[in-house]
C-alpha cells in the first residue's frame, strides 16, 4: 500500500475505533476500553506523521507533539479511572493535556497568514472564550481542594489560549476548514468542561452515560482539528506529503 494511500486509511480506522471504544465506554467494558483508549490517539499521530512526513517544519512537529501528549494524558487518566485506579495520575494528565494544548496554540499561532490573523488585529474580540474561562473557573471553584485550584486555572487558562489561537485563523483559512477547525476546539472546550463538572461538581452536576458523552466530544474535537489543520496546510499550498 503506498504511503498517502495508507495515510487515507489511518482516519477510517480512528473512526470505526472510536465507535469500538464509546460502545466499550457504554457497557463498562474495562478490558476493551484499557485496549482501545490508547490507539486512538496514536492512529492520529501515525496519520500526522506519514502525511507531513519528514516534519521539517515547527508546525508540523508540533502538531504530532499535540498528538503525542494527548495520547499521554489519555493514558494517565484512563489509568485513574480503569486498572490500577490510582487517583494521584490525575495531575500527571492534566499535565500531557497542558502540554498538548500548548503545542496546539503554537501549531495555530504557527499557521500561514496567522500574523495577520482575526484575532492578532483585534485581541479584544477573543472575548467569549474569556468569558468561558471566567465561567468554568468560577463553577469549578467551590469543588476545587487547594491543591488543584493552581494546577486547575493553569489548565482552564491554556485551552482558552488554545481557542483563541485557532479563532485567529477566520481570515486565514477557508469558510469550510475554518469551521471545521471551530468546530473541533469547541467539542474540546465541552469534553474538558464536562470532565470537570463531574470531578469536581457533582453534587449540582449530573449526566447520564458521562464518560461517553466525554469520550464522544474528546475524541470528534481531535480527529476535527487534526483533519482541518491538514486541510489547511494543503489549502495554503504547503507541503503535505
Amino acid at each position: 500500500m503506498k504511503p498517502f494511500a495508507f495515510s487515507n486509511f489511518l482516519p477510517i480506522l480512528y473512526i470505526i475505533l472510536s465507535a469500538v471504544h464509546l460502545y466499550a465506554e457504554w457497557v463498562i467494558s474495562e478490558g476493551l476500553i484499557l485496549v482501545t483508549k490508547p490507539l486512538l490517539l496514536a492512529i492520529l499521530a501515525m496519520w500526522v506523521a506519514v502525511r507531513l512526513h519528514p516534519l521539517q517544519t515547527r508546525l508540523s512537529k508540533f502538531l504530532l507533539g499535540a498528538l503525542v501528549f494527548s495520547l499521554g494524558g489519555d493514558i494517565f487518566l484512563m489509568l485513574v479511572n480503569y486498572g490500577p485506579r490510582i487517583d494521584s495520575l490525575f495531575l500527571a494528565g492534566l499535565g500531557s493535556f497542558l502540554i498538548a494544548q500548548l503545542c496546539y496554540a503554537i501549531v495555530f499561532w504557527s499557521f500561514p497568514g496567522a500574523k495577520s490573523g482575526h484575532i492578532r488585529k483585534a485581541f479584544w474580540k477573543g472575548w467569549p472564550f474569556l468569558m468561558y474561562l471566567a465561567a468554568i473557573i468560577g463553577t469549578l471553584w467551590p469543588g476545587l481542594s487547594d491543591g488543584l485550584r493552581v494546577p486547575v486555572v493553569i489548565y482552564a487558562s491554556s485551552i482558552t489560549a488554545m481557542a483563541v489561537s485557532g479563532m485567529n485563523l477566520r481570515n486565514a483559512l477557508s469558510r469550510e476548514v475554518y469551521l471545521g477547525l471551530m468546530s473541533g476546539i469547541l467539542l474540546f472546550l465541552i469534553s474538558d468542561s464536562l470532565i470537570g463538572l463531574s470531578k469536581f461538581r457533582p453534587d449540582s452536576f449530573s449526566l447520564t452515560a458521562g464518560r461517553v458523552w466525554i469520550m464522544a466530544t474528546y475524541l470528534g474535537a481531535q480527529l476535527l482539528i487534526t483533519a482541518n489543520v491538514l486541510k489547511g496546510l494543503s489549502e495554503s499550498d504547503s507541503t503535505v506529503r
